[in-house]
């Protein structure tokens, strides 16, 4: 439901704003990255070029608020592309390592960096840059892809002499305009400040493997990954994950990976599909059924099952274009997504985001389970919405909370929000921050989980 009394600010970026990113180590800041079109009259960078973007360090809080006499704001780092920026994450594991995916066939990587001045009285932030690596070749015609999408797996291992040469060997899922869906190996170098001798250098093009996955008809636009078996639950050490993604073609893809937690350093910042250390792709489904418009976002729940949640399906949710947000499982055998419920939102629904998940108990021995889930709505604004499963009755409930567009005056494309600290026994407040593209707002505000809050009290009386 929209509460038309929600308190809000809304600040105006200076570009499009399409994408954000609350980093996870320190919560009072975000990233934000923007994606403009070169107008005809403006200054490029090259002749050919199209977009422009920027990533661009921003206080969660709307307004500075000095929290001792004589503290300055602070200074607020950009970085300027001549490439528009479709998405950012941090990485899981590492929560200073930030992805930045662009219009011009590159991801680039970035350390978040937060110190003090040498007079302690403001706070510098920096996004040092660590290199990048061509995601795709350009095709016949020229053109340069997209990268509309990413996503982090959390593996993550390291090598080399610890401020000399150590590096972070990582991977990730990634989508393009040309419908592309690929698996990207690298190694970052692992600086973690300023004082390190390499933090001087110019970043460079780093070593790369890839992995065609499969391809969609149409441009594709989100991608996911799903962990089938962990390293621990194969004879080999390797971990069999399933990757998602979705397009305008109205397909829901998969394919299968066994990605081997040993493998090999790539050796060169050249693209290759053939690697001998690579992982291979075996073809499980592709879906047009169950979407009747281009599939945009790919949420898969992290597992949920337990001693009093008996529900050993992994779930995945999808948003569209067509603005129905689905609940899917998938088939333990044939690893086929198997639909389950459905609810249209107001708006194509282009982002979802996990901020919680809990239990509460029913009147037998098992629990029902709860994921709060963040949705951008396009033009339908901002929502959050409550995901249940039923334990007694075996089915799924979405149950919308709270929509915002009161400070949105065009698409929202993106939000992020972080978990407030507050007493024991006061209900789970978060601050949301929501972004609309044309009007480039940027709105914070409040939802407060008063469900979450409820239960735990009648937990405690009973």
């Amino acid at each position: 439901m929209e509460d038309p009394q929600i308190e809000y600010t809304t600040r105006t970026a200076e570009q499009e704003v399409d994408t954000v990113a609350i980093c996870p180590t320190n919560p009072d800041y975000m990233i934000i990255g923007t994606y403009s079109l070169v107008k005809k009259d403006d200054l490029r960078d090259y002749e050919a070029q199209t977009r422009r973007g920027t990533i661009q360090v921003m206080t969660v809080a709307p307004e500075f608020k000095p929290l001792y006499a004589g503290m300055l704001p602070p200074q607020l780092d950009m970085i300027s592309f001549p490439s528009a920026v479709l998405d950012i994450h941090f990485h899981p594991t590492d929560g200073t390592l930030l992805g930045v995916a662009t219009s011009n066939a590159h991801v680039y990587f970035f350390r978040f960096i937060k110190h003090g001045d040498v007079l302690g009285r403001r706070v510098i932030t920096k996004l040092l840059p660590l290199g990048s690596v061509r995601v795709s070749e350009d095709d016949e015609h020229g053109l340069t892809a997209l990268v509309t999408q990413f996503t982090w797996f959390p593996e993550m291992r390291k090598y080399g002499v610890l401020g000399i040469s150590d590096v972070q060997y990582v991977s990730f899922g990634a989508t393009t305009s040309f419908g592309e869906t690929k698996i990207i190996s690298t190694s970052v170098p692992l600086i973690k400040d300023l004082f390190d001798e390499r933090a001087n250098q110019p970043p460079s093009e780093l070593p790369i493997t890839i992995t065609d996955i499969h391809k969609h008809d149409l441009e594709a636009w989100t991608v996911a990954a799903v962990t089938l078996r962990s390293a621990t639950e194969t004879q080999d050490n390797s971990i069999f994950r399933m990757i998602l993604s979705g397009g305008d073609d109205s397909a829901l893809i998969a394919s299968a990976v066994n990605l081997p937690c040993n493998s090999s350093q790539p050796s060169s910042p050249s693209i290759s599909s053939s690697d001998e250390s690579g992982p291979t792709a075996l073809p499980l489904w592709k879906d047009r059924r169950n979407h009747t418009a281009g599939v945009v976002a790919i949420l898969p729940l992290p597992s949920n099952d337990g001693p009093r949640i008996p529900h050993p399906r992994k779930t995945v949710i999808t948003g569209s274009y067509d603005e129905y947000l689905r609940v899917f499982e998938l088939d333990t055998k044939t690893h086929h997504a198997v639909w389950q419920t459905e609810l249209r939102l107001a708006g194509g629904v282009w982002r979802l985001k996990v901020l919680d998940q809990y239990t509460t108990p029913t009147k037998g021995d098992i629990d029902d389970h709860h994921s709060l889930i963040l949705v951008s709505l396009m033009h339908g604004g901002a929502a959050v919405l409550r995901l249940t499963y039923s334990a007694d009755s075996l089915s799924w409930t979405i149950t919308p909370l709270m929509t915002f567009r009161a400070g949105h005056e065009s698409m929202v494309y993106c939000c992020d929000a972080r978990l407030e600290t507050g007493p024991e026994g006061i209900a789970p407040t978060y601050t949301v921050v929501s972004t609309s593209f044309y009007d480039m707002k940027i709105c914070t505000w409040k939802f407060v989980d008063h469900f979450k809050a409820q239960q735990e009290q009648q937990n405690k009386i009973a």
